[in-house]
Parts: structure tokens; C-alpha cells; sequence
């Protein structure tokens, strides 16, 4: 199973170097022995394993070097929590390193810092969190637990449950509230008033309840006084759910790595099960969850790291994205891996179940993963709040400013996607504003934005209800002609493309050689100076209005299937081409058949060189599904899904919001997945197969999208019209629904998909 971590991220030095010798210390027990050990033990970890980490540096991790510690960043530290939890280690490091520590470096007193910090980063004396007081709630401020003030101190009275490290601990921060307001007060395990129960944990550890009867607790136990304790409070609790989702995410990971190397040998009717197409589809969509979830963890660790740490609204958005992500796809991943090894998989020798009941303790742990989808949403606004509010980003406010000005009012949300034709007035404007190729290098007239950048400004579009078809030049050609092109190639067309003159169409499905793309028939045979081009293209969108068309076509016909393919360009005017429309689901005839009968091409047309064209062919491919795989795809439906829900008061529906607020995290979640595959690109690499996880994510939720709209939409979804709603925008449920079938489709089709990933990224046997 390919690594796709080492082979597309570019982890900082400092980062790679944390990250290696976390693995190099949690690899040591391949075979789980030691936490197998600790299960039931109290306390439930190792002392000798305690005093390594300590040697490591790791207790300190989050701490500043003031305090005696190592400062790591939030991507450092996620790193670090991912190894962790590919070992399922019982040591309670994020308990007490992010936790504990973090709380008691944001509070205001001092002398507790100077007194306790330094035995902690020692591994002497292990504290633990005691905030929750009832199952499932994340409130910060207590409902119950009271502090009475009592000569120059308090008293504490209440209950606190779901304590973690309890049974190790050697003292507890106890929020409660004052007449001032939420305070933390450090109480010893053997105080006075304090009673510990220790229940059982199905991973082998315990979660603790605290009873605390008349403890008191003098001014020198106050960790955070009323105004810095919440905030404290919130901080710790934000960035320890960052390492839990690391720690989720390095579990799952694990977990399909055992999976996929079992499936590989575990034999049934004569064969490796691996080879079993149903198996091989249920593989690729845990390891789409295990990356999708990976590309969220890394996005919101370096958003704290770029100031979101510093700024409590930004950072709770973030790390409730990561928790909400990781906490539902670990779940869903190891169960599937526990499906896959069978009978097996449901006995206790077999190790998987360790991380089936490892990911049941963290996914539930600091807020389950539908606490998180309301809280990010909350957080984040409704999708009409968004576009309401001023965007802080320079880019956002001129992109909104540029759509009010120019865009035509009556364009947005078109019942069906409009044409570069049908929006030439458009493009000359995004022409005449340098816009019509955001992520094309500067040096070659495009905008030379990063694919974060890129991102935002295309939800700036969609939000506008800019509902226009890819330009196929721009987002698949051009960066072809760049790295494969002649230079009198780039000259001729690039900047035509730029300018918007030259409208271009596709040409690579044949009636025999759809997702089978080498299967093409269509010929074409030197003669002089020209090629001769024989043959038919289907599924060919908006041949009817295009100038010209890039293809592929065979110039060798008794080479492998592979071998024989080049890349041409031709003039959609040339003799001999004829294009008949195809009528869809949705009325409209955007797809077309061009036929080809002794259309002369010339050899100057060639790009890439003669029988090149399967390399031509591949990074056009890697370009067309990073195009597919842009979360506009589904964003758009999901704007019109939301605004018929407020127009008919079903966003106070507490079901069909929460189905809502999962789709909006399907999308939103693609966008980090997005990013993280342009930037691969941006740095001048190679995408191999694993682009083909975008389409299956955003293509599959678009249909999810969809499929919610003619729900909600009821009888009006099956009208041939639009429902104007109370915002003026249009929404055709119907052909929105019907445009979303072949999504999954074109491209090569999500079944093919999913076989390529089998093989490319799973390895597993055909």
C-alpha cells in the first residue's frame, strides 16, 4: 500500500524531523503486545514508557521554552499524535501534554506555573482535566460544580464525569463557577471532600467520575481566575480535539494498512480476496476517508499555526472541522476493515478490534463527530450569512465587488449551466480583468494564485450563482501546452485562450473507449505534412460551439494500446468534421457525437511528439479530474439546497439540518482535499492516480446534494421549471438532480475509478 503522505506532502524540515522520531518510537511494537498488557491495569499505562516520553521531550511539547519545554507547532504536534495513534499507545500524552498543560499555561497564576510546569515536563507528577459534568455536553461553563468562597478561598461542591487519566492522576483542574464566574482550582487526589470512581473504558482504560463534597481549596490553587478561565478553559480543550483527530487519523490509518495487507493474502475459491472487486471498491473509499480526513487534520493545524490559534472563533472552526471529520471516518474505516478480515475480525486475538475500540473512546471523546458538524456550522454561518458579511481576505472583497458590477443579474443561478457561447459577454470580462486563468504562472499571463487563493475565489462565484460550464482551454489544455507544448504552439494559443477568442472542446471518448481511453479507434495517418483523421468522438460537450478540439488519436495501430495514442489540435471548421447534439435528461443538448472523415490536421498541430500521447493523455486526465474534483461542483447545489430549505422554514428542522450540515462538511471537507493535490502541482510535481479521489468525493456528493434537493423540493422537484426564491435566485430541482447523474460518469466513470485506486494506490491484486 503506497504511502501517500511521503509521496505528495512537503512537510517542513523541523516537521519531518518530529515526525520521524515519533515513528521510530511508536513502531517499536508492531505486534500491539504492550497494550494488550495494560488493558484493565491500573494505572492503565507504563511507568518505564512515561519516563521515554519524558526523554523524548513530549510532555513539554505545547509548552513554550520559557517554561522548560519544546514549543512545537499545532503541525508538529499533529504529526507527532498521528504516530501515537498508529501504535494505540495507553499513555495518556495528550491528557496531560495539550490538556493539562495548556490550561495551566493559560492561566493567570504564576506561582503555580513555576511550581508545577517543570515537575510535569519531568514526568513526576501527572495532572488531568475534571470540566465535563454530563455525558455528550461540551459546555465549558459548569453547571453544577460551585465554588463558595470561604475564608481567603472556596469550597468546592459538584460532580465531574467522563474524566480521563483518572486512574494515574496525582491532582485535577476542576472548573467551577463563582459569583465572578468560571474559575479552575487545582485539587490533590488525596483532598479532603474528593471521591474517585473508576469505570471501565472498552479500550482497556478508564474514564473517571469526581465527587466533590465541601473540598477546599485555598488562593494558591487557583490555576485561572474568572475572565481567564474560560478562555483557558476553551484553548486546551481546542487543541487537544486537534490531537485526538491526529490521534484518529494515524489509527485508521493503521488500521487499513493491517486490512489491506490481509486482503492481500487471506485466500478464498482459489484467490487472494484482494483481487474481489467489491472488496477492492469498499478498500478505496476507506482509504479516500483516511486521506480525505488527512488533508482536514493538516489544513487545520496550519490554519491555528497561521494565527487561528490565536483568535478563539477562527481556531473552534477549525478543529471542529478536524474532530467532525475524523471522528466519523475513523469509525466508518475500522469497522469496514473489521468486515474485511471476516470472522476473524470479530475475535478478540485479532488486533484490529483494538482499534475499533481505541476509535470509540476518541471519536466520542471532547465532542462526537455530530456535536462537531453543529458546531462548525454554527461557527461558520449559514451559507447566506457568508455572503452578507464583509470577507477579510483582499481577493474576496474584490472578486465580490467585480461579480456585483459586472455579472448580469438575471444569469444567476440559470436552470441549466450556461455555455462559454451563451456567456461571451462574461468572459470578455474576466479577459479584460486578467481573471480568466486564476492558476496558470504569471509568466505565461495567468494569475499565478495559489490553490488555496484559487479556492476562495471560486466561492466567491459560486456563492454569485455563477453557473457556467469549465473552460476545457484554460483548466485542461493550457497547462498541457505549457510543460508539453512547442513554443510556437504557446505563442499561437495561449493567448488566445487568455483572451477568450478560442473556444476549445474535448476529444477523447469513442462508443468503444470510454473509461477504457486506450480503446480509441479514431485514426490518423501521416501523409506529408498533415495528418488524415478517421473516426468518431461521443460525450463530446459543446463541440457545437467550439472553435477547435484537442484529441487523442491513434497514429500507430500495431503498437500496444498505450503505445500508439498522439495528442492532436484541430480547427472545428476543417472539412470532413460533422457534430450531431445529444439530447439529455435535462432538455438541454450540450453533449455531442463529431464524426471525422479525411479531415486534413497539420503535423504543427502534433503536441508532445509522435505516439507520446498516452503521457499527453495521463496529465490531461490528472488536469480534467482536478477540474471535476473542485468542490464548485457540488457547492452550487448545496447554495440552492440551502436556500430552498430557508425559504420553507426546514432549517429549523433539527433532522433534516443535520443532514444538511454533513453535506455542507462533505464539501467543505473536499476543499482542504483540494488544496492539498493543487499544491502538488504548484510545486512543480507529478498527481498520479490519487486525483481520481477528488471525483469520487465531490462527485458522489453532489448526487448526495441533489438527492436532498428533490426531497425537500417534494412535488415542486418534478416540475419543468424554476422556484423563484426569496433572495430572487432560481432553482430547477429537477435538472439539478438529472445533472448530477453523469457526474459520476464522465472522467472515467467512479466505478473505473475506484478499480485504478485498487491497483495504483492499494496495490492490490487484479
Amino acid at each position: 500500500m503506497i504511502d501517500l503522505s511521503q509521496r505528495i506532502d512537503a512537510p517542513t524540515d523541523d516537521e519531518r524531523m518530529v515526525r520521524d522520531a515519533a515513528h521510530a518510537y511508536c513502531s517499536r511494537d508492531p505486534e500491539l503486545r504492550r497494550v494488550r498488557e495494560f488493558r484493565g491495569r491500573t494505572p492503565s499505562h507504563d511507568a518505564k514508557a512515561w519516563q521515554e516520553l519524558v526523554e523524548m521531550g513530549w510532555l513539554g511539547a505545547r509548552l513554550p521554552e520559557s517554561a522548560g519545554g519544546m514549543a512545537l507547532s499545532h503541525a508538529q504536534l499533529a504529526l507527532l499524535f498521528e504516530q501515537f495513534g498508529r501504535s494505540l499507545a495507553p499513555e495518556p500524552l495528550s491528557a496531560t501534554a495539550v490538556l493539562a498543560a495548556t490550561v495551566l499555561w493559560a492561566g493567570d497564576n504564576p506561582k503555580l506555573k513555576t511550581r508545577w510546569l517543570p515537575r510535569l515536563i519531568r514526568g513526576e507528577w501527572i495532572p488531568t482535566l475534571a470540566w465535563q459534568e454530563s455525558p455528550g455536553s461540551q459546555a465549558t461553563e459548569p453547571a453544577h460544580t460551585r465554588a463558595t468562597p470561604r475564608d481567603g478561598g472556596v469550597v468546592l461542591d459538584g460532580r465531574k464525569c467522563w474524566v480521563t487519566t483518572g486512574d494515574s492522576a496525582h491532582a485535577f483542574i476542576v472548573s467551577a463557577t463563582s459569583a465572578q464566574g468560571c474559575v479552575l482550582y487545582l485539587v490533590p487526589r488525596d483532598a479532603p471532600g474528593l471521591s474517585l470512581t473508576a469505570r471501565p473504558r472498552v479500550d482497556g482504560g478508564t474514564w473517571s467520575e469526581l465527587q466533590l463534597t465541601g473540598v477546599v481549596a485555598g488562593p494558591d490553587q487557583l490555576v485561572a481566575s474568572a475572565g481567564v478561565a474560560t478562555g483557558a478553559l476553551e484553548q486546551a480543550l481546542d487543541e487537544a480535539r486537534l490531537a485526538a483527530s491526529a490521534e484518529l487519523l494515524g489509527l485508521m490509518s493503521r488500521a487499513l494498512e493491517t486490512t489491506v495487507a490481509y486482503i492481500k493474502t487471506r485466500e478464498q475459491f482459489g484467490k487472494a480476496i484482494g483481487s474481489f472487486q467489491a472488496l477492492q471498491h469498499r478498500a478505496v473509499d476507506m482509504f479516500v476517508l483516511v486521506e480525505l480526513s488527512r488533508a482536514v487534520v493538516q489544513q487545520s493545524a496550519r490554519r491555528l499555526d497561521a494565527g487561528a490559534g490565536a483568535d478563539a472563533h477562527a481556531r473552534a472552526v477549525a478543529v471542529s472541522q478536524a474532530k467532525a471529520r475524523c471522528s466519523d471516518a475513523a469509525l466508518e474505516v475500522v469497522k469496514g476493515c473489521i468486515q474485511l478480515h471476516g470472522g476473524i475480525g470479530y475475535t478478540d486475538e485479532c488486533n484490529i478490534g483494538l482499534f475499533l475500540k481505541r476509535a470509540m473512546v476518541l471519536a466520542a471523546w471532547l465532542g462526537d463527530a455530530a456535536l462537531h458538524r453543529r458546531r462548525y456550522c454554527e461557527l461558520a454561518g449559514d451559507l447566506d450569512q457568508e455572503a452578507q458579511t464583509a470577507p477579510a481576505d483582499p481577493l474576496q472583497r474584490e472578486v465580490r465587488q467585480f461579480l456585483a458590477e459586472h455579472f448580469p443579474a438575471e444569469w444567476r443561478f440559470p436552470p441549466n449551466r450556461m455555455s462559454l457561447k451563451e456567456s461571451a459577454r462574461w468572459q470578455d470580462e474576466l479577459a479584460q480583468k486578467g481573471w480568466m486563468a486564476p492558476g496558470w504562472p504569471v509568466e505565461y499571463g495567468g494569475m499565478g494564485l495559489p490553490a488555496y487563493e484559487q479556492l476562495k475565489m471560486a466561492e466567491e462565484f459560486d456563492r454569485h450563482g455563477v453557473f457556467i460550464v469549465t473552460n476545457f482551454a484554460v483548466a485542461m489544455l493550457g497547462p498541457l501546452l505549457i510543460r508539453y507544448g512547442t513554443e510556437a504552439q504557446k505563442r499561437e494559443h495561449l493567448p488566445r485562450i487568455l483572451a477568450g477568442q478560442t473556444r476549445w472542446c474535448q476529444g477523447y471518448s469513442e462508443p468503444g473507449a470510454g473509461s477504457d481511453l486506450a480503446g480509441l479507434r479514431t485514426r490518423a495517418e501521416l501523409d506529408g505534412d498533415t495528418f488524415v483523421v478517421n473516426g468518431q468522438k461521443i460525450w463530446t460537450s459543446f463541440a457545437h460551439e467550439a472553435d477547435m478540439i484537442f484529441m487523442l488519436v491513434r497514429t500507430d495501430p500495431k503498437a500496444k494500446k498505450q503505445d500508439g495514442i498522439s495528442f492532436l489540435l484541430a480547427d472545428m471548421k476543417s472539412p470532413g468534421i460533422t457534430v450531431r447534439r445529444i439530447k439529455n435528461l435535462t432538455g438541454s443538448s450540450e453533449f455531442c457525437e463529431v464524426f471525422f472523415d479525411n479531415v486534413r490536421v497539420p503535423k504543427s498541430n502534433l503536441v508532445g511528439g509522435m505516439n507520446r500521447g498516452w503521457t499527453m493523455a495521463k496529465s490531461l486526465l490528472g488536469s480534467e479530474r482536478i477540474m471535476i474534483g473542485h468542490p464548485r461542483l457540488a457547492r452550487m447545489p448545496l447554495q440552492l439546497l440551502h436556500g430552498l430549505m430557508k425559504s420553507r422554514g426546514l432549517l429549523e428542522d433539527p433532522a433534516l439540518r443535520a443532514r444538511f450540515d454533513e453535506l455542507r462538511l462533505d464539501v467543505d471537507d473536499l476543499g482542504a482535499s483540494y488544496v492539498r493535490m493543487v499544491e502538488v502541482l504548484r510545486r512543480g510535481q507529478e498527481l498520479g492516480a490519487e486525483v481520481s479521489m477528488l471525483k469520487l468525493w465531490i462527485t458522489e456528493a453532489m448526487q448526495r446534494v441533489t438527492d436532498l434537493l428533490v426531497e425537500v423540493g417534494a412535488e415542486s422537484a418534478t416540475l419543468d421549471d424554476v422556484a423563484v426564491l426569496g433572495d430572487g435566485s432560481q432553482v430547477h430541482a429537477a435538472n439539478q438532480y438529472f445533472a448530477s447523474r453523469p457526474a459520476s460518469i464522465y472522467g472515467g466513470s467512479n466505478e473505473i475509478q475506484r478499480n485504478v485506486l485498487a491497483k495504483a494506490m492499494l496495490e492490490l491484486p487484479s
